[in-house]
């Protein structure tokens, strides 16, 4: 029987969890601390592999976009007191994958453009926070994961992520609409996932 071919297109679901740092400074002085937001995160992807002839190498590129669960906040009373609150509602990436297959195992390496979708607050009260803002961030991915095909167009996988999308920053409206809170934003998921590959069909 000749060796799993992974050249194709394919679309796929996954699940996971998330944990990340979110670390909100405050224009005005206020102490300076992490919401942590952690939680749950599922969605879809798509992408298309190429193994090249007669090589365990194969190359490819993925899209994936997922709705996220993550939250996280801290009150801080150290001197003035702080209050912030970071919530990931959506995600998503667009990423080049590197592997080396051994027939139906596929090791890879993954990194690329990500995007999300945050709500911050802030403010010296307690959770819930009285103002903050929303913001759609981006900036890098990369990750290694497995993936197995347990059929010529059925595969499964286990990946890690790192993504970085950098600062954003925002006013506390309605209460203190002077004061600025940068929030420094990254992510650290595990997923499992599901592909089927729908071109070409069987190898």
């Amino acid at each position: 029987m000749p060796a799993f071919n992974w050249t194709g297109c394919y679309i796929g679901a996954q699940i996971g969890y998330g944990w990340g740092k979110s670390e909100h400074t405050f224009s005005n002085g206020a102490p300076t601390d992490n919401s942590n937001p952690r939680g749950a995160l599922g969605g879809g992807h798509a992408g298309c592999n190429y193994q090249f002839p007669s090589s365990n190498i194969v190359v490819g590129v993925e899209g994936d976009y997922e709705a996220a669960d993550l939250t996280g906040d801290f009150v801080n009373t150290t001197g003035a007191t702080s209050v912030g609150s970071a919530k990931m509602k959506s995600d998503g990436s667009i990423r080049a994958r590197v592997g080396w297959a051994w027939d139906r195992s596929l090791f890879y390496a993954t990194g690329g453009w990500a995007f999300a979708r945050y709500d911050f607050g802030g403010g010296p009260v307690p959770p819930p926070p009285c103002c903050g803002y929303s913001a759609s961030p981006s900036g890098w991915t990369a990750g290694v994961g497995w993936e197995y095909a347990f059929t010529n167009i059925i595969s499964g996988r286990i990946e890690y992520r790192r993504t970085d999308y950098g600062t954003s920053s925002g006013g506390l409206p309605p209460i203190f609409p002077t004061v600025i809170m940068p929030v420094r934003n990254t992510t650290d998921v595990v997923r499992l996932g599901i592909s089927i590959k729908f071109w070409p069909g069987l190898l």
